[in-house]
């Protein structure tokens, strides 16, 4: 399936003219530019009329850096990418919902090789037990350091199973595990929570759920490596913050964004990034509302960052999500429209508030600036490539431009 079109450091032409350069026309119009964070912006071409569904990629990366072309040919008018920051591997997959048990997904590797498999969950599920992957509720698909993940509900009479598949990036492996179970007609608070991705910790994957009263108010965690086996549990508390309850929702290119699902009533979103445990929410200091993240210490939640949050209205909903960065965590805040917020990681006293962005973003590094507004921006290490978005569809060759930082 893998289909190279040119060979590797002289891919393509770039012609550079002081800071503004270009990459040249290819068969098919250029129509969009999506950010696989920590390497590079991806360039993508097709026929628009969809006679043909190719796609082709143009790797557009820094000065020195190596630069790639590769196809892929979907089945499907449209394609879902999902990546992290730095990952090896980034994903297009062609459905984000089971069909017929199964998932049609193509491998992107930063090499830029291209994988495709058809990944049946059908016989994965079944070393679980009695689970049809037709009664399952998909609530977010992730890509981690070892595996892509999916992560299902399952409901029945009397219990509601919290279920992981994660399938190695190396050999397309699958293992299906149970994160959770909890007794739906039960009062108990720990059988009252929803569990979420949290993050990962070296290449295990850690599982996160709210406990919204007593004496554990807070979160519990569990930790599982790639195949599925549970390494560790544990509870932190609540104490030291005062987050206004909100919906967590997904951020940037993963499922839970992409599909829109949320979780009402957190008061507070945790999640496990640069060796800690951070959390982040509104907090309201009088009628001002702030976007605050704690960070914990020795067991004590201690203030990170702080930024002014001034779309909140407190008649409106209000939806918080998060990304992990390799600089610090990209923040959603959605109340009476929608607003990205950075927090660098360690003790920092203002965040960055870049403005209105999308919650299933393809631009991440939008996050870290608020300069260049309305353009697609990539952080490099020390400039900026900049990008102007109006130029799609073209058939002539795609702009770009490198802005000092």
């Amino acid at each position: 399936m893998k289909k190279s079109l040119s060979i590797l450091f002289v891919l393509f032409s770039i012609y550079i003219s002081a800071q503004e350069f270009q990459i040249p026309p290819i068969k098919q119009p250029y129509y969009e530019i999506i950010e696989w964070k920590g390497i590079g912006a991806l360039a993508l071409s097709r026929d628009l009329t969809l006679t043909q569904k190719q796609v082709d990629i143009t790797m557009v990366s820094g000065e020195a850096k190596s630069s790639w072309q590769q196809v892929y040919n979907p089945m499907a008018k449209e394609t879902y990418f999902i990546s992290e920051d730095g990952g090896k591997y980034a994903y297009f997959l062609e459905n984000l919902e089971l069909k017929d048990n199964k998932v049609f997904i193509h491998q992107l590797s930063a090499a830029g090789n291209i994988k495709v498999m058809n990944l049946d969950f059908l016989s994965t599920l079944k070393r679980l037990g009695s689970y049809s992957p037709s009664d399952l509720y998909l609530t977010d698909i992730i890509t981690t350091e070892k595996a892509l993940l999916w992560m299902f509900r399952h409901r029945d009479k009397e219990k509601l199973t919290t279920i992981a598949v994660s399938m190695t990036h190396h050999n397309f492996n699958m293992y299906a595990f149970i994160v959770a179970e909890n007794v739906i007609s039960s009062s108990k608070v720990e059988d009252q929570i929803a569990w979420y991705i949290a993050g990962e910790k070296a290449e295990n994957i850690l599982f996160a759920a709210r406990l919204h009263a007593g004496k554990e108010a807070g979160w519990k965690v569990k930790e599982f490596n790639p195949k599925g086996i549970q390494v560790s549990e544990t509870v932190l508390e609540q104490k030291g913050t005062n987050f206004v309850a909100h919906s967590r929702v997904g951020f940037g290119r993963r499922g839970s964004a992409l599909l829109k699902r949320s979780e009402p009533n957190e008061k507070g979103t945790l999640l496990y990034a640069d060796g800690a445990y951070y959390v982040g929410g509104i907090e309201m200091n009088g009628a001002t509302a702030n976007l605050v993240s704690y960070k914990l210490e020795n067991k004590v939640w201690t203030k990170s960052c702080v930024s002014a949050c001034t779309i909140y209205n407190a008649k409106k909903d209000l939806e918080v999500g998060c990304f992990r960065m390799s600089e610090g965590i990209g923040w959603y805040v959605n109340s009476s429209k929608s607003e990205g917020h950075f927090h660098p990681f360690g003790f920092n006293p203002t965040g960055i508030v870049s403005g209105i962005i999308d919650q299933a973003t393809s631009n991440p590094s939008r996050l870290l600036t608020a300069e260049f507004p309305s353009k697609f921006v990539v952080e490099l290490d020390v400039k900026w490539l900049v990008c102007d978005p109006k130029q799609f569809p073209t058939k002539t060759g795609l702009n770009f431009e490198y802005k000092q930082k």
